[in-house]
């Protein structure tokens, strides 16, 4: 049955020859509309397209294998209909190589087809990540180094005023920053320029001119229509009610003024102006009438302090101090910023060419190498070069996937290879700013939103069509999101405005269970003693994840229920069904699964965090490290103190005594050799040995090789994966000896330079967590993180840590940076020894703050739309009191959105949140509860008495005693019976020829019962004296493969002799048929005899009618019987092999075996195969239907023809 498709979702399958932009909100199922599109586009449209003319862009390699995958079983299935459609043929061989792919694999093939249009070497390699950080290290060095030789007065201001006095640790981590930002313009030195020259304002004209005073002055206009706002609801108050405080009408007719008179200000300096004027807010005169409710008087008091405090904040941020100083601050920023500017570009070209030396490219390069190969510079603008001319032919349609994460370097390389610079229409783009969640990636929602807002909805060469229906969640679950975020998402905050074009609209049809309502759980951290005293040292996130325990619990034991997947039909939930979100996993997986786990629910982290932080590795880097210099103190005392050294503290501190003066590796050396205590000189001698015989290696061992000599000769690898957590230890190890190869592939060699690697790794936060060695699709509690679940779908959904702050450490620290301003500094006046922000710097911190806060509704709005059928908020909160007065303060305002002053106040989740769910009636599906420190712990306390019950119900229970007779007597039979083949599960099915003819010839001789013990030939000491023997360096089996070999390909409708035979074999050696050790094996004149013998001559005379067939498979099934005559269950054997040869003559067919065994006599090679060629014979009667008249076993050892019975 065909999917029915919404009107919106045709109109996107169905449109051609235009830009479209899809606006598909969580669950619009565009990845389905988006494969019907390419599917239609290859078989429905009219001429078809071949799929390699599409240039499709996917956000990650794992999507564009999924879309890949989905397009070719459509194809499969089109071609099922229509089998001899040669077109659909065509394109099930042309996906395979389809440009379905990421934008950085797109950018590469674009650097490996045309290297030669930015000489670079086309053998370049994709520099690994440890390595490319040790070699950014190096340059940023090299740089600095230079600077300080040459001593230029500017520079060293510079690090004076920015440094932190110490290091230059301080220094590099700004020059990468703004270089690492940079790297995602088109022109990255330009707006590294461009920032630098920002600074730059002569006077107060250029000052208004400035994108940033715009910017200001847009916000100062929102801070004043908050404001404003709020005396207008206390006017209303005072003037609009009867019993409202009308005294207070003149003051607030004053701020009204005040208000307004900012607000017709046109200029920055007029508005500067106004603020810098002593102006004092009227006081409110007393409330002395009875008839005035006390309530109202207090609410319009509430109003005006917020409208003042409005103010006052707009003030302090941007109007700080006289107009002429804020210019003055600029420009004193000025040359430190240059200065800035040139030491990135610096970097920038040495690490180019450092990287150019290597013959590397990292991941920013090939955007950027993509670009200078497709564009070209005219008019100072990019146009496509000749080559993006060659794509844009190749390519009808541009398909961008995920489009709200694209930034301008990739806007600007897709854009090349389109059609749009013809005229031509032909990109198509889908995504949902509202899940716009990689900022840190650097992605500009704002291209999208661009688009958003010019594209038509009606029919035009430019058309944005919206898919809002969700195909994945239950009303609930969508009532619930829609009615929170059409509070607190807004334009000005997240980027889009949260209306009845972005709402979610219900698709999907689930049965009632009238279960399904969103809970919201706030935890009360506040615990008091006896004296009501707050009590310290709570661990935030174990309450937390004891109350999602509990509330796990309860829904297991209330027997909720969620839709199966694959039967439509309703069944009990089970904990492969739930995920708990979080923002990070740092801090919340590894308690949450402790913690679970203690409750008796089974969790599953999919990352780790503290790989570097575990003992074993963290031993084994102190030992490399002890390797490369021993006179290392600390990681020598690790060493010491690990499982490798054995030693206690007690003894370390004997070492340390006996030469208190002496660096301690000395004391150690010493101790090893004088020592007093016998024992501790022994572990010394153990370790240090051992370590001196690994350090010998060092200079000329691959650096994997060289872990795994540690490993073997400490035997710590064993001992680790002996202790408790074995296998995830041994799984760290295994981990490290990975990245032990990774780096030998690196232009690094050594052990100090992997030390060095591994430190940087360390340093840099490249945490690969600890080895999964969890199986991720058991049936387990999954965690998360929400940026990992976007795309994903789960039945229940937890989003927890609502309460913890947002992270705004990048707006707080020294130098912050923009997409619209760049590099926000701070003016440092060397001489008076004081720093303070500049206007441009307060201006970027307020931006970023403002674009971090969207980022996190986002996040937020990604978490609440995984749940497709119950959604679960919990987080914690201390001082709940005053946040719950603080919060329900929103229920007095009248407009449904939030104003821009509260939600630009938000330091974490729950206040988006909470203040949205007070507002909410009953008719929303939004369930509020809070839970305190008891609630939690009477949960635990139930469970634990409840397990203790059951378990002194056990430990008392009386065994003797029949406490149901009926179930006595079913347990008895059941464990009474037997299976009645129970010796068939125990039995092979599956023979080689080999294995029974072994099997046979034992039973035979006595030696076997009914054993599957097989015996191994043992070689016979040949007949003949050593010096009649030709020279056959080969023996035993490796002697007859070579026997069967050279018969195999001999052509036997050939006559012999010595010669043409050694040519022959000769021959087969150099067409690499046979090795040159097989030929010599072969004794010439052990050939020559067997082809005159009788059996020769007829194969001769059979292979010259083509009646000759060698090295013949076969697989035969053969009754178990034949094999147990105990066998009652008749179940078939299977028995597989090769035939040497047969052949067919007028009255039948004669199978022949060669064997080069080692026998004097032919009853031995009889005894031991008469049953393989007995199957042989059985195989060929079955196959071919004839009889089978002789069976041959030919002896090369005893130069005879055996006949078989």
């Amino acid at each position: 049955m065909g999917v029915t498709w919404t009107p919106e979702q045709q109109k996107v399958i169905d449109l051609r020859n235009r830009n479209i932009l899809v606006s598909a909100a969580a669950g619009s199922g565009k990845t389905a509309v988006l494969v019907e599109r390419i599917i239609t586009m290859l078989t429905k449209d009219e001429p078809p397209i071949d799929v390699d003319q599409l240039l499709v862009v996917t956000f990650t390699e794992a999507a564009a294998a999924e879309m890949k995958e989905r397009i070719r079983v459509a194809i499969e299935q089109k071609l099922e209909e229509e089998p001899d459609n040669e077109h659909l043929k065509r394109q099930a061989t042309l996906i395979h190589n389809a440009r379905i792919t990421t934008i950085h694999s797109f950018c590469l093939s674009v650097i490996k087809d045309h290297f030669y249009a930015i000489h670079l070497d086309p053998g370049f390699r994709i520099g690994e990540e440890g390595e490319l950080k040790l070699l950014c290290h190096d340059v940023l060095g090299e740089v600095l180094e230079e600077e300080y030789t040459e001593g230029r007065q500017r520079f060293l201001d510079f690090t004076t005023a920015y440094g932190d006095g110490k290091n230059d640790k301080k220094i590099e981590e700004l020059i990468l920053k703004i270089y690492e930002y940079s790297r995602s313009y088109p022109d990255a030195k330009k707006w590294i320029h461009d920032c630098a020259e920002s600074y730059r304002v002569k006077d107060f004209d250029a000052l208004e001119e400035t994108e940033f005073i715009r910017v200001i002055k847009d916000q100062v206009s929102r801070y004043l229509k908050d404001a404003a706002n709020k005396i207008r609801q206390a006017m209303k108050i005072c003037t609009g009610e009867a019993d409202g405080p009308y005294m207070y009408e003149t003051a607030l007719v004053n701020d009204s003024q005040l208000i307004q008179s900012l607000r017709s200000k046109d200029t920055f300096l007029e508005m500067s102006t106004v603020l810098d004027k002593d102006y004092k807010w009227t006081r409110l005169p007393g409330n002395r009438d009875e008839n005035v409710s006390e309530n109202k008087a207090n609410q319009v008091k509430y109003l005006r302090d917020t409208a003042k405090k409005i103010i006052k904040e707009m003030k302090e941020q941007f109007f700080y101090a006289p107009s002429f100083k804020l210019l003055e601050d600029l420009n004193a920023s000025a040359p430190m910023m240059e200065e800035l500017a040139e030491l990135v570009c610096k970097f920038a070209d040495r690490f180019e060419e450092k990287k150019r030396s290597k013959n590397m490219i990292d991941f920013s390069d090939m955007e950027q190498y993509a670009l200078q190969i497709l564009t070209e510079e005219k008019d100072g603008r990019l146009v496509p070069s000749p080559i993006a001319k060659e794509y844009q032919r190749q390519f009808v349609e541009i398909m961008i996937d995920e489009y709200q994460d694209s930034n301008l370097i990739q806007e600007a390389l897709l854009t090349s290879v389109s059609t749009i610079w013809e005229d031509k229409y032909n990109i198509f783009m889908v995504g949902d700013v509202k899940q716009s969640i990689y900022r840190f990636r650097l992605s500009r929602p704002e291209i999208f939103m661009d688009k958003y807002n010019t594209y038509d909805k009606s029919e035009s060469k430019k058309q944005r069509i919206d898919l809002h229906k969700n195909f994945r969640s239950r009303k609930e679950v969508l009532d619930s999101v829609n009615f929170i975020f059409r509070q607190i998402m807004t334009e000005d905050l997240g980027g889009i405005d949260y209306d009845d074009d972005a709402a979610l609209n219900v698709g999907a049809d689930y049965k009632k269970t009238g279960e399904n309502a969103t809970e919201v759980l706030v935890v009360d951290t506040d615990i008091r003693d006896n004296d009501h005293k707050k009590v310290k040292g709570i661990n935030e996130r174990e309450i937390e994840a004891r109350a999602i325990a509990g509330k796990i619990r309860s829904m297991m034991e209330d027997n909720f229920r969620v839709t199966d997947k694959e039967s439509g039909k309703l069944r009990p939930l089970q904990y492969r069904d739930i995920v708990i979100l979080t923002r990070s996993s740092r801090g919340f997986s590894d308690v949450f699964v402790e913690i679970l786990g203690q409750e008796g629910i089974p969790a599953f982290a999919g990352t780790k965090e503290g790989y570097f932080a575990t003992q074993e590795i963290g031993v084994l880097l102190d030992y490399l490290r002890v390797l490369d210099n021993a006179r290392q103190d600390l990681p020598l005392t690790a060493v010491l103190t690990s499982p490798i050294g054995g030693c206690s503290a007690k003894e370390l501190a004997l070492i340390r005594s006996s030469c208190p003066e002496e660096p301690f590796y000395e004391t150690v050396r010493r101790y090893r050799a004088e020592g007093t205590e016998e024992e501790l000189r022994n572990k010394l001698e153990n370790c240090l040995s051992v370590m001196e015989k690994i350090r010998e290696i060092v200079p000329y061992t691959p650096m994997h090789e060289l872990l795994q000599r540690v490993l073997d000769d400490t035997g710590y690898e064993m001992y680790m994966s002996a202790m408790p957590g074995g296998i995830q230890r041994k799984a760290n190890i295994d981990m490290l000896m990975e990245r032990a190869k990774a780096f030998e592939s690196t232009s690094y060699k050594g052990l100090f330079h992997f030390v060095r690697y591994m430190e940087q790794l360390q340093k840099y936060e490249v945490d690969y967590g600890e080895a999964n060695v969890e199986e991720e699709q058991a049936d387990t509690v999954r965690l998360m993180t929400i940026h990992k679940s976007k795309g994903l779908e789960f039945p229940v959904v937890f989003v927890a840590g609502m309460g913890k702050r947002f992270n705004m450490q990048d707006i707080n620290s020294r130098v912050v940076l923009n997409s619209k301003f760049g590099v926000g500094l701070e003016v440092v006046d060397l001489k008076q020894r004081t720093k303070r922000a500049s206007l441009l710097k307060k201006t970027i911190r307020q931006e970023e703050k403002l674009d971090s806060l969207g980022e996190e509704l986002r996040v937020l709005y990604v978490a609440y739309t995984r749940a497709k059928e119950k959604l679960i908020i919990t987080g914690t909160m201390s001082n709940l009191e005053k946040k719950q007065a603080e919060y329900e303060s929103v229920q007095e305002e009248s407009d449904m959105k939030f104003d821009f002053l509260r939600l630009s106040k938000a330091t974490t989740y729950w206040d988006f949140v909470l203040p949205a769910v007070l507002r909410a009636p009953r008719s929303v599906p939004l369930r509020l509860k809070v839970l305190n420190m008891y609630d939690i712990i009477a949960g635990q306390a139930e469970m634990q008495v409840k397990s203790q019950i059951e378990r002194s119900v056990l430990e008392d229970w009386d065994t003797e005693r029949v406490y149901d007779e009926e179930m006595h007597e079913n347990l008895r039979n059941q464990f009474a019976n037997r299976y009645p083949y129970e010796n068939s599960q125990t039995r092979k099915l599956k023979f080689s020829v080999s294995e029974l003819k072994k099997r046979i010839y034992l039973q035979e001789s006595g030696e076997m019962e009914d054993s599957e013990q097989l015996y191994e030939e043992t070689e016979l000491q040949p007949i003949l004296p050593k010096f009649m023997e030709e020279e056959v360096p080969l023996t035993g089996a490796s002697r007859g493969t070579a026997y069967h070999r050279a018969l195999e390909l001999l052509n036997f409708a050939e006559d012999y002799d010595t010669e043409k035979l050694k040519n022959c074999l000769r021959k087969f050696t150099e067409d690499g048929k046979m090795t040159d050790e097989m030929r010599k094996a072969v004794c010439i004149r052990d050939f020559l005899k067997f082809l005159q013998t009788d059996s020769g001559k007829r194969m001769q005379a059979c292979a010259k009618q083509n009646r000759l067939f060698k090295e013949q498979p076969f697989v035969l099934g053969v009754p178990a019987t034949d094999l147990w005559k105990e066998e009652e269950e008749g179940e078939l054997v299977l028995v597989q092999g090769i035939i040497d040869v047969y052949f067919e003559e007028e009255d039948g067919l004669v199978v022949l075996d060669y064997k080069t065994d080692r026998v004097r006599e032919s009853r031995e090679l009889v005894e031991r195969y008469h049953g393989q060629l007995d199957y042989y014979a059985r195989a060929l009667e079955q196959a071919t239907g004839k009889t089978v008249k002789e069976k041959i076993i030919y002896s090369f050892t005893l130069g005879e023809e055996i006949h078989l019975p």
